[in-house]
């Protein structure tokens, strides 16, 4: 959220006056106007030092005093949103554009607003109201390209990504998630590209390390991505989600042994991984250690019942165990969608049962 705005602008009081009387005195003969204008600054102090409630109560005896104060709705509206207040903080932000529609800052607050408020929709137009009135304001077009992104309008979010860092060559996230964008485009360098820039401003934002890690992987630079795995584990050990890509990335390189003991760090972070099961039963099939891959699957499906990757998994070991439990779990696997499935217990002359 965007820090208020901070007025610069003292009292129209005299240094003798000040000195003659007190607090209470001075604040009860100023005009309402100039009393507003007090309370509105004690509530900026107060939201800057983040003692919201007191700043709340500010911005309302401002209002009283002075009905056509727009900055004072404003500054309300974004106290409201950090108190999570978010359809009162919607109201003030209406006032605050009705009484000043040139202020940018309301039409973007708004959004965020009405973002949280789980209208994404509505929240974009108030994106693209504040790119109109504010062309070269950074976060109205990253904001508004994530919405995009999330209903995958990927051209379109990636138009909004290229706005942003046009307007802020130092904006990290709007690097990142334009790579993002090119990952789901299918540009897999330029991805990698935008991640590295990301990384060069930011070098703590992690996910843009695993990210690039993952569309390096897709780009078939297995080493750069093992590179960018081994880094990210030097910095967090906890994510049992990147230990299963690592293991994924060192199946795929042929390190079969790696992606078991990543495979297994992540069950042991996470033993509801139903994906970490399988894909360490695939590795132990490519070990050759059969009964250790039919008993991992099994732990996926108890897991993920409608898991049809997992079935086709325990099919393929169970059939070098030489179990005739194959040819089920292959029909299982074609039931759930994987039509291969029809295709190895086909091949290996299972009955019509």
């Amino acid at each position: 959220m965007l820090k208020t705005f901070i007025l610069s602008a003292t009292l129209g009081l005299t240094a003798a006056t000040a000195q003659a009387q007190v607090d209470t005195v001075r604040a009860s003969t100023l005009p309402p106007a100039q009393q507003a204008e007090k309370l509105y600054n004690s509530g900026v102090a107060k939201y800057n030092g983040k003692n919201y409630r007191a700043a709340l109560q500010d911005f309302d005896r401002a209002l009283t005093l002075r009905p056509d104060f727009a900055k004072a709705y404003y500054n309300r509206a974004t106290t409201r949103y950090e108190l999570k207040d978010y359809q009162p903080a919607v109201q003030d932000y209406d006032q605050a554009i009705k009484l000043d529609p040139a202020g940018f800052t309301a039409y973007f607050g708004r959004g965020q607003a009405r973002e949280a408020l789980g209208q994404p929709a509505e929240a974009e137009q108030d994106y693209t109201k504040t790119t109109e009135v504010k062309p070269d304001y950074a976060p109205a077009w990253y904001y508004r390209g994530a919405l995009r992104f999330e209903k995958a309008d990927y051209k379109a979010a990636k138009a909004d990504f290229d706005a942003a860092v046009n307007a802020d060559p130092n904006y990290a996230y709007a690097y990142h998630d334009r790579a993002s964008t090119e990952r789901q485009l299918g540009n897999f360098p330029a991805a990698v590209q935008d991640y590295t820039k990301a990384l060069s401003l930011q070098p703590d934002l992690l996910p843009a390390l695993l990210n690039r890690a993952a569309a390096r992987r897709r780009a078939n630079d297995l080493k750069g991505s093992l590179t960018d795995y081994n880094d990210y584990f030097t910095k967090k050990t906890d994510n049992p989600v990147a230990y299963t890509n690592r293991g994924a990335t060192r199946y795929e390189a042929g390190d079969y042994q790696g992606a078991v003991e990543d495979f297994s760090k992540a069950i042991a972070l996470n033993d509801q991984y139903a994906f970490a099961w399988n894909n360490r039963a695939a590795a132990y099939h490519k070990l050759e250690d059969y009964k250790n891959a039919v008993a991992d699957a099994t732990r996926a499906i108890a897991l993920n019942g409608q898991y049809a990757e997992a079935y086709l998994t325990r099919g393929h070991a169970r059939e070098m165990l030489r179990d005739d439990q194959a040819c089920q779990d292959w029909r299982k696997a074609a039931e759930l969608g994987l039509e291969v499935g029809t295709n190895y217990a086909a091949a290996s002359g299972c009955g019509s049962e």
